[in-house]
């Protein structure tokens, strides 16, 4: 198959990263089908990448600047809409955490509040993703004026761990289709929360060599109110184009200033970390609350995804230390144990000397 032309005629700008798994990570769809109700424009297009150790999701860049300049517009012509959009993140966080709490007893794991688990993440996301966004698009007098406003309505989420718990959730889902059906619990990883639900439903499943398939890497493409699972062949002609040709430098948006050199440390996940000395350097998707004693030992951080608001920028300012966001593929291109060179002055990342 023939990667899709929307997918190679784009310019794609990594959106997050973290570990978690790939019924979480389809939750995104709602990207190119659900935003619209809420801020009148969806995305068009939208990509979600799952492998096993992490899930990342890569938006086009033209396709969010014409998102953003169309919100930014909105709100310059009445401050009032941004206001909401931190209000209403902050009520949607406090909601989506009552479902949360709900099924953290797995009598309860069942379709009816799968539903309105992905019902009330949908409403969530809806004012999330757009206040995420909008900052970097407004004049500098309302950047400053609604900076705090939207990092205290992000500070919420991070306080219920929102994301972090959603996706432990649909784990514990995927755990219990598994023992139900008799499937390894490792390939269940790559169920997504459509097939969860109509699992639930009638108990169909896809076969097992489907899903083994997709846990040597899959890709979904979303557009508009369709996707496409990209696996084997076409998941690795999608990673060759993204990640280009062999590269020593990157370069990426500037979180915090400073200049360092240290030993990279790929980071997935914060909780299962084998050596992290002091002054490394933290190389990740993006960061998360559980990352910050990694943080605090590390001398910078470099991610692959993130932007004024992500908790990687607003850690880097309070600890002032150098930070560059925005890499797209540093966790692809920087192995663990690289000497690098972190300049957050001009937002380069330089590979020294290779590990061995």
């Amino acid at each position: 198959m023939v990667l899709p032309k929307e997918i190679t005629t784009n310019t794609w700008v990594k959106n997050w990263s973290s570990n978690w798994k790939t019924a979480f990570a389809s939750l995104y769809w709602l990207y190119t089908t659900s935003l619209k109700s809420y801020n009148g424009k969806n995305l068009d297009i939208n990509i979600l990448v799952c492998e096993k150790e992490s899930s990342s999701n890569f938006v086009a860049k033209e396709d969010l600047d014409t998102f953003s300049k169309y919100l930014a517009k909105k709100i310059v012509k009445d401050k009032s809409i941004g206001e909401r959009m931190a209000k209403d993140t902050i009520s949607t966080t406090d909601k989506l955490y009552e479902i949360i709490v709900l099924l953290k007893d797995k009598k309860n794991l069942n379709h009816d509040n799968l539903l309105e688990l992905k019902k009330r993440f949908y409403l969530h996301i809806a004012p999330h993703f757009p206040m995420k966004k909008v900052l970097d698009y407004l004049p500098q007098e309302l950047q400053k004026e609604f900076s705090l406003i939207f990092i205290n309505a992000r500070k919420r989420t991070e306080e219920l761990d929102i994301f972090n718990n959603t996706d432990n959730i649909l784990r514990q889902y995927a755990k219990m289709i598994a023992i139900e059906s008799n499937y390894p619990e490792e390939i269940m990883d790559f169920l997504t929360i459509e097939e969860m639900i109509i699992y639930l439903n009638n108990k169909k499943l896809p076969t097992k060599e489907e899903l083994t398939l997709r846990s040597n890497g899959l890709v979904i493409f979303c557009k508009k109110d369709k996707y496409t699972l990209l696996t084997g062949e076409d998941y690795k002609e999608f990673i060759k184009f993204i990640i280009g040709s062999n590269k020593t430098e990157l370069k990426g948006n500037i979180g915090h200033r400073g200049k360092v050199k240290g030993i990279a440390r790929i980071i997935f996940d914060p909780y299962n970390v084998k050596v992290f000395n002091d002054k490394d350097i933290l190389v990740t998707g993006m960061t998360r609350p559980e990352f910050l004693p990694l943080m605090k030992k590390a001398s910078a951080f470099v991610t692959d995804a993130g932007g004024m608001l992500s908790h990687a920028a607003i850690v880097a300012r309070e600890l002032k230390k150098p930070c560059i966001l925005a890499t797209e593929t540093a966790t692809k291109i920087i192995k663990d144990g690289d000497e690098i060179e972190v300049d957050a002055d001009i937002g380069i990342v330089t590979i020294l000397k290779r590990a061995l």
